[in-house]
């Protein structure tokens, strides 16, 4: 870690993936005298340094103070300070490619090309003036507002190690790096190219592109191994959205032979103009493949042959070479045209109507389970069907007779559930029901038959102008037409409420002299709720309110000394 002061810099804070790192080479720092925020590089100066490595140090930083580019991280110069050297850089605030790569997990190739033109440019920059970057990734571009910055460039021509030198921090590659290392260079201290930048820059685009780096593997020896044989998958199959031309762009970065790669970044410069170019006039695919990449429309011959030299091509006397299909196999049209009509016809299947005769079939079998949730699934998945799609056809009237009843046994199981969990009514309809409901379960058939007859009247006129009314209260009108039918003395009259009231008297007689106190009180309750607006049986209803008077004064009267019921 290194000091506070660094010769005229201040240090502030780490920067980084790790700002709070111990071990970090990257550091916020200020200069004094100018007060000015700058990134500080620190490197350990192994054994204090040589004479002939310092030299070297202070040449790499000159020519790095030269370096002038809108896309690369300017270097203000560096400097040494006991066993430590650094180098101050522009510092430059925003996410990484990485860090947009991570939360988007993919980049559109909108903007994928938008960051490709100027990171090329400022390769190609770097490779007129003899440096190498041979590091490039999506952690060393820095995306400033809008516009991507190239860091950690370093003053080497490629021609040493790549990283030697006692001023570079060293550490082995991991399987990560290597999936986006170069072939002929896997290793950080193998000798790099501009044709290897290249190809890290095809790795970063197809990253960018699909989200994984072009290369898999888990172990360092199995990546090794994938970066000299694996065949990346092209773009275009994984994200089919992307245009043909960058899509071939790409797999021409990514080409194992270096000689396979474009001749230099100036010509990837070029070709990548032409894919914005396409793109926006929508030129078709059939065009591209048939002229292949155009060496740029240009009407005079001279810088036509010049932009066949920058972009591979010979002259324009070499006769044109065969150009090879490397589309994979399940990529190719005479397997994916079958496979889209399977797919097709599965979907025309799935999504094929049923008839009338199978909906009906389907739903009998749903509705002979007996159960709610099948004879609701009957409801749903056929019955309402066969209505709307089938509003004429033969079983339409069956089908909306099992609607009526199995709404009419939804609303009668979700009554009874609030009733026996005390829980408030919603309407008109549900309080008449339930007031019945109790008047049956009492064993009044004959007064319960005139409460559903009540809510019948009052809420079953189908004829009224306000249909939709009608419908909402009609499960309920059609369970209480239902316990109509079903109560069998339906010619009841008060004195059949009376014989009721007076036995139910007696049961509570009974219990009372059992010592059953509770389920006593319990009947008289119910007579006098029931009962205490029904004149008729007026002298009943007020026994058992004298009953209750009694238990709950604690009276000792014996029931054998009641005078008997008349």
């Amino acid at each position: 870690m290194p000091r506070s002061r660094l010769g005229p810099l201040a240090i502030e804070t780490p920067l980084g993936s790790n700002p709070t790192s111990k071990d970090a080479r990257v550091w916020r720092a200020v200069h004094v005298s100018l007060r000015k925020s700058v990134a500080v590089r620190v490197f350990h100066v192994a054994f204090g340094g040589t004479l002939e490595s310092r030299t070297q140090f202070a040449e790499e930083w000159s020519r790095l103070k030269k370096l002038d580019h809108p896309a690369i991280c300017k270097c203000y110069g560096g400097g040494f300070e006991d066993s430590e050297a650094y180098l101050a850089h522009e510092l430059i605030e925003g996410p990484t490619l990485t860090d947009e790569i991570a939360k988007r997990c993919r980049l559109p190739w909108e903007s994928v090309l938008d960051f490709a033109e100027p990171i090329t440019d400022a390769l190609n920059y770097l490779h007129t003036r003899g440096i190498v970057h041979g590091r490039l990734g999506a952690d060393k571009i820095i995306i400033a507002g809008l516009s991507p910055v190239l860091v950690d460039v370093r003053g080497e021509d490629g021609s040493a190690p790549f990283r030697d030198g006692p001023y570079h921090f060293q550490r082995p590659p991991s399987p990560e790096q290597l999936k986006r290392r170069p072939p002929e260079a896997p290793g950080l201290h193998d000798q790099v190219t501009a044709r290897s930048d290249l190809y890290m820059l095809g790795a970063l685009l197809y990253e960018a592109l699909t989200g994984a780096p072009p290369i898999s593997g888990s172990t360092i020896q199995e990546t090794t191994a994938n970066l000299e044989y694996q065949t990346p998958t092209s773009v275009a199959s994984t994200v089919m959205d992307t245009p043909v031309w960058m899509d071939r762009l790409v797999m021409q970065l990514l080409s194992k032979d270096p000689a396979g790669r474009p001749v230099s970044a100036e010509a990837v410069k070029l070709q990548l103009g032409e894919v914005r170019r396409r793109a926006m006039s929508r030129s078709g695919v059939a065009e591209h493949a048939s002229s292949g990449f155009s060496p740029l429309a240009v009407t005079n011959q001279a810088d036509r042959e010049e932009a066949r030299v920058l972009l591979g091509k010979h002259a324009s006397t070499e006769p044109a070479k065969q150009v090879i299909d490397a589309t994979p196999w399940h990529d190719k049209a005479w397997v994916l045209l079958p496979v889209l009509g399977l797919l097709l016809a599965m979907l025309v299947w799935v999504a094929w109507p049923l008839n009338e005769d199978t909906m009906r079939q389907r739903a009998e079998k749903l509705l002979d389970e007996g159960t709610r949730s099948s004879m609701s699934q009957a409801r749903i998945s056929y019955l309402e069907l066969m209505v709307r799609q089938y509003p004429e056809g033969e079983h339409a009237a069956w089908a909306s007779e099992q609607i009526d009843r199995v709404e009419m046994l939804e609303a009668e199981h979700a009554l009874t559930v609030k009733l026996n969990r005390n829980l408030p009514l919603k309407n008109e309809a549900e309080r008449l029901c339930a007031e019945a409901m109790r008047f049956e379960k009492f064993g009044d058939n004959a007064t319960a038959v005139d409460k559903y007859q009540s809510l019948i009247t009052l809420l079953g006129d189908e004829s009224d102008a306000d249909n939709s009314k009608f419908d909402d209260y009609r499960p309920l009108v059609n369970l209480a037409r239902n316990k109509i039918a079903r109560i069998s003395a339906a010619d009841t009259d008060q004195s059949e409420a009376a014989r009721i009231i007076s036995a139910k008297i007696e049961e509570a007689d009974q219990l009372y002299l059992q010592g059953r106190t509770i389920a006593a009180k319990k009947i008289w309750y119910s007579i006098v709720e029931l009962y205490a607006s029904n004149a008729a049986v007026a002298p009943l209803v007020k026994t058992a309110q004298d009953r209750l008077a009694e238990t709950s004064a604690g009276g000792a009267a014996r029931a054998d000394q009641r005078e008997p019921l008349q």
